[in-house]
């Protein structure tokens, strides 16, 4: 090969690479850090600390503004159904959202978007219109999928799920994680 294909070649691949987002996952970082100790309200008025469930978690951070939030929407109820409900009810896994902002003037509000869901995959809203949580957690964008253990600390997170196949890969991986933390007791 001479030096002016080598030099094309080797010009093409970095400017692929480039293109194609290989940079870092911004929400990496929250990987083994403690959630904030900050008290919230959910939209039926009680509250909650995400650093004191004592007991694993599931927790979204979305926006009904965000675009990516209201695709990846289906997908996550899919995640809801098969993860949540057994564990959920028996108390080995706490499923939350939290709304980040204010709902956009020309849709539902936040409560009554919540009043419309399918009972089968509602569970409890953070409404944090003022961000605070969001930014003391440092979530870096949405939608946002975290789990946490039963010390408050993010042991995972997953971006949009676009597909079926993503959310079977991350059921899985949370159930491995939640396993090994000696939590999964599924039948």
């Amino acid at each position: 090969m001479d030096r002016r294909t080598f030099g094309a070649a080797l010009i093409t691949s970095i400017g692929s690479l480039a293109l194609s987002g290989c940079r870092p996952d911004p929400a990496a970082a929250l990987t083994g850090r403690a959630m904030p100790d900050l008290a919230a309200t959910l939209l039926d008025g009680t509250g909650t600390n995400l650093a004191r469930l004592g007991k694993p978690a599931l927790i979204r951070f979305w926006g009904l503004w965000c675009g990516p939030c209201r695709t990846d929407e289906p997908q996550w109820e899919a995640v809801l159904r098969d993860l949540g409900p057994k564990e959920a009810a028996r108390g080995e896994l706490a499923l939350m959202s939290v709304h980040m902002g204010h709902a956009p003037k020309d849709g539902p509000s936040l409560n009554q978007w919540a009043a419309a869901r399918d009972p089968a995959t509602a569970i409890p809203i953070i409404d944090d219109r003022t961000m605070r949580l969001a930014q003391a957690v440092g979530v870096p964008g949405t939608p946002l999928t975290m789990v946490i253990d039963q010390h408050g600390t993010i042991i995972q997170h997953a971006w949009a799920f676009k597909n079926s196949h993503g959310v079977s890969r991350f059921l899985a991986k949370t159930r491995a994680t939640l396993a090994s933390a000696g939590r999964d007791r599924r039948p």
